[in-house]
């Protein structure tokens, strides 16, 4: 018998005693051996066990049922944990076999069937939905064909504000009130043909120019500081005559001309002043020293040669000694232009280099010119390798030379030469 609470020593002494006091009934008496002869010390050993005994033997009973007891509290406990997790197995087997029968009472074939109904209802709706997305862009793309279901809200603004200028012309015809407001006393002559043949470059100017806002915004930016100090304002040009209502709205003396009676019209639906005639013409008719700017915003890449010299010429007559000439225009020192904007205009004669627009300008008798660049196109732009404490030598040279590719490629797309002439 053996407990975890006695030591070693003490089991074993347990076991000599149960060993000694452990006798077999049904053996046979075997005769004493006779007694050996024992010496002193001996006899005085074997007399103090025999008196000593009737002492220690209930005191061994009474550890040894202390050791029993505390045995059977031991194996009663593990006994009845044991129990617990058997009454706890026993309710989950019968938790399983209850739920099993559940299933088989709904019937898992018919789950099943409920699954693959989901499955399959599933995938007609991704037909479906890719259906009508498909169909989505196809009537993105009838609306707006260049730009897709992106470009249905712009082509839907640009329809509204056709709609509005044709609704504003067709009342001021049926009032009887004159279509364009009244012309200043110089007399510019008939309205020359419509330049561009026939085609639409009111609509080409709304679909591809931009939000007008967002342009006038920027011109306004770029220009008026300038352009209120020199009074009054030509803007030659003029297109629909946005420009020309927002110098007057701050306060600045500013008219426009242009050839394009669809575009003069539109302004005339605003009540911009603005004239409808050839802007060379209207310049010759203009006293000398007259105006205090002039300004024309992407024009002059319109013109051919000799009738862009003519117009700097004009222009440097009819200003007053240090007026004012601005040519905005597209920038062909960036090879993205050419690819791209300039490209897209059928009414564009020849890109002008900015060293090109200089030469003429001096030619035509102004001075203190300047060019001021625009608009790069940071979004095509070329990213530089990242040049860290560890990098090697070539990166920095690298990354110079994509810095000046970037330059030739993706370059600011729009420049300003502005020119004065010569002070009194």
């Amino acid at each position: 018998m053996t407990h975890p609470d006695l030591t070693a020593e003490t089991q074993e002494l347990l076991a000599a005693l149960h060993a000694a006091n452990t006798t077999t009934p049904d053996a046979p008496a075997e005769p004493p051996p006779p007694p050996a002869p024992v010496g002193r010390r001996t006899l005085i050993k074997q007399r103090v066990r025999a008196a000593a005994r009737p002492v220690t033997d209930p005191t061994l009973d009474r550890l040894a049922a202390a050791v029993a007891g505390r045995l059977r509290s031991t194996l009663r406990s593990e006994y009845d944990e044991l129990a617990v997790a058997v009454e706890l197995l026993r309710a989950e087997h019968t938790a399983l076999r209850d739920a099993l029968e559940a299933a088989q009472a709904f019937g898992v074939s018919d789950a099943a069937a409920r699954v693959d109904a989901l499955e399959v209802n599933a995938e007609l709706m991704k037909g479906e939905l890719a259906a009508f997305r498909q169909s989505l862009e196809g009537f993105g793309q009838a609306i707006a064909p260049a730009a897709g279901l992106a470009g249905v809200p712009a082509r839907y603004a640009e329809l509204r504000e056709q709609v509005n200028a044709l609704d504003r012309r067709v009342r001021a015809a049926g009032a009887g009130a004159p279509s364009t407001p009244p012309e200043p006393a110089i007399e510019t002559g008939p309205a020359p043909a419509e330049p561009t043949g026939g085609f639409d470059y009111v609509g080409f100017e709304r679909r591809f120019r931009g939000d007008s806002d967002t342009v006038l915004a920027t011109l306004a930016d770029r220009y008026v500081p300038l352009l209120q100090d020199h009074q009054p304002v030509l803007d030659f040009g003029c297109g629909r005559g946005e420009l020309v209502q927002v110098l007057n709205e701050r306060g600045i003396e500013a008219s426009g001309v242009d050839p394009d009676a669809g575009m003069v019209a539109e302004a005339h639906g605003h009540g911009r002043s603005v004239h409808l005639g050839d802007g060379l013409a209207y310049l010759r008719d203009r006293p000398a020293n007259d105006l205090g700017a002039v300004i024309s915003v992407h024009v002059v890449e319109h013109l051919p040669l000799p009738v862009l010299v003519e117009l700097l010429e004009l222009a440097a007559a009819r200003l007053a000694p240090g007026g004012v000439f601005i040519a905005e225009t597209p920038n062909p020192m960036s090879l993205i232009v050419l690819g791209n904007s300039y490209i897209l205009d059928p009414t564009h004669v020849w890109p002008l280099h900015p060293s090109l627009l200089t030469f003429l300008a001096e030619r035509a008798g102004f001075r203190d010119i300047s060019l001021q660049f625009y608009a790069p196109a940071e979004s095509y732009r070329l990213a530089a390798i990242d040049a860290g404490p560890d990098a090697p030598e070539w990166v920095a040279g690298l990354n110079e030379s994509i810095e000046r590719l970037n330059d030739v490629l993706f370059g600011p797309q729009e420049y300003a030469l502005i020119a004065r002439t010569p002070p009194a």
